[in-house]
């Protein structure tokens, strides 16, 4: 690291025996902290991942959020004309139409992506939408190949995803290397990676399984997508939402790559996070200390970890769902919590640090939310605050659950 103008406390002159160098009290435990992270990190996750036995069938395509008798459930619930889902099946059809049309719009060269927070957010914000923009649209053409297998949705969804693999090249820090000090030097890079990649892998294990790509493009998409996983592999040490997405992130990259190790890791990680996230009353503390922004951050993390214990139990692993926090708090407790707030707003604001926060014009605008945990727990709360149905695309406030009543709407 090159400082210019300052003395570099990290060069060799700070082991000679000879050199005195005086720093202030503040700067030395800085200065130790910094030298002593990588020891930290290496100590958390250099260790060798005990891998859970789970079937090989698991590496199977598709098999993220949804698998071969997902969709063959699917187009049989369209043909017997019910209601709900064949009104999905319309608005999928009739959005995939309308990409048709479309050209990617990928990102050259490396993926530097500035914090949120910072005076480079409209940049950020360009970002993330032009890679979550073409991401979904692969997704939405490729679940339109799987269900009617007519050859024009595939190639579209295949030239949106390799135009990205052949243009966009590997993440790098989006934030100044001297923000360090406030562990905020990777800018929004990897969290920008961990929740718009997964529609990309979504398109990926969809065209696969229906047999479309080759194994010269399946090897291609692979490669490329290795340095992303690289640049996110190491857990996230403070367990927010971002943690919930770097699992949901690595969860759908290990199916993508076929590798248990990684898929070990992140449920790991799903294990770890929910330990200090979940209070027994089921509300999350660090997203409640967002002030006004509380509520859609809660929602940020819900959408996370609803994904990321229904892709552990594609893959063998159905002990996510009712795994219980330090306090005692499930993933049902906070889905149960966050109802309160959609309920009302304002008197929910009273567990935050702010006097209202932001909330839908609607209870049911944001009921995309339920439709995993309704179909595992039936509960009547959820239900009425899915009113909106069918979820389709580009739902406000949604990540990677497009078509979420099409893919998981409860049985009958």
């Amino acid at each position: 690291m090159r400082m210019h103008g300052t003395v570099n406390m990290f060069g060799p002159a700070l082991f000679k025996a000879s050199s005195v160098i005086t720093i202030h009290a503040s700067q030395s435990r800085l200065s130790i902290l910094i030298l002593l992270l990588p020891v930290v990190v290496c100590l958390a996750g250099c260790g060798k991942t005990a891998v859970e036995p789970v079937s090989e069938k698991v590496w199977e395509s598709p098999n993220l959020l949804v698998n071969g008798e997902d969709l063959n459930r699917i187009k049989e619930d369209v043909a017997s004309g019910k209601g709900v889902v064949q009104e999905a099946y319309a608005g999928l059809i009739a959005t995939a139409d309308g990409m048709l049309s479309a050209s990617p719009n990928p990102i050259v060269g490396v993926l530097q992506v500035p914090g949120f927070y910072t005076s480079e957010r409209e940049m950020q914000q360009r970002i993330t939408r032009q890679l979550r923009q073409d991401a979904r649209t692969a997704h939405a053409l490729a679940l339109a190949y799987a269900l009617t297998k007519k050859p024009e949705y595939a190639k579209k969804s295949k030239e949106f995803l390799f135009a990205w693999v052949d243009s966009l090249t590997r993440p790098v820090n989006g934030g100044a290397w001297w923000q360090i000090v406030m562990l905020a030097n990777r800018g929004d890079t990897p969290l920008v990676i961990t929740y718009s990649f997964p529609a990309f892998l979504f398109a990926f294990d969809l065209l696969k399984g229906e047999g479309y790509l080759s194994d010269e493009e399946i090897a291609s998409f692979r490669a490329w997508l290795r340095p992303f996983v690289a640049y996110c592999r190491s857990e996230i040490w403070y367990k927010n939402n971002h943690h919930n997405w770097q699992v949901v992130f690595l969860m759908c990259a290990g199916h993508a790559l076929e590798d248990p190790v990684l898929f070990q890791d992140a449920v790991n990680y799903y294990r770890h996070g929910i330990k200090g996230q979940i209070a027994a009353d089921g509300r999350l503390p660090k997203e409640l200390s967002r002030k006004e922004k509380a509520g859609t951050y809660t929602l940020m993390a819900l959408e996370g970890m609803t994904q990321a214990v229904h892709l552990a139990e594609r893959h063998g692993y159905p002990d996510l769902r009712d795994l219980r926090s330090k306090k005692g708090g499930t993933l049902k407790s906070a889905l149960d919590f966050y109802v309160k707030y959609l309920d009302d707003p304002v008197a929910w604001a009273q567990y935050t640090n702010a006097k209202q926060v932001n909330a839908p014009k609607d209870p049911s605008d944001w009921g995309y939310i339920f439709e995993l945990p309704y179909r595992w727990w039936m509960e009547d709360a959820y239900r009425t605050h899915m009113t909106k149905r069918p979820y389709g695309y580009a739902v406000e406030r949604c990540y990677t659950l497009d078509f979420a009543t099409l893919l998981f709407a409860a049985p009958r």
